[in-house]
């Protein structure tokens, strides 16, 4: 009994870090509190997971009016690596390389955003 309490454990806290380290079972969500405002977002990658190299990233929602959403790495002056118009109901997906340990994100309503939501479910994929 006390060996298969310690198999089951062991087991548990072997999936859970695999979890961590990968995007397989869960990913996480940021939820824009007010789409009317502009926002800079910064989605970090877990403390558990190490040399990231890719990404995946579904924002989903809907707004009234029309705004720019813009990736790009945390800390470059240079042009954006994507940048999308939208509109109406949202659903873009982003994914590819990364290797950075920080997607940021730049949200700004251009027309008479009034309201809406939107939420950002993402992942990093790392060794």
């Amino acid at each position: 009994m006390k060996k298969t309490l310690l198999f089951i454990s062991i087991l548990a806290i072997g999936l859970y870090y695999i979890n961590e380290k990968t995007h397989w079972i869960t990913n996480r969500t940021y939820e824009l509190k007010d789409v009317s405002k502009s926002a800079t977002i910064l989605l970090n990658k877990m403390k558990v997971q190490e040399n990231v190299y890719g990404f995946s990233l579904h924002i989903i929602g809907h707004i009234e009016g029309k705004a720019k959403v813009t990736l790009n790495y945390q800390d470059s002056s240079k042009n954006p690596h994507r940048i999308e118009n939208i509109s109406g109901d949202v659903d873009i997906k982003w994914g590819g390389d990364w290797y950075a340990d920080v997607l940021k994100i730049e949200y700004e309503p251009m027309a008479n955003v009034k309201n809406g939501s939107l939420s950002f479910e993402y992942a990093f994929d790392a060794l």
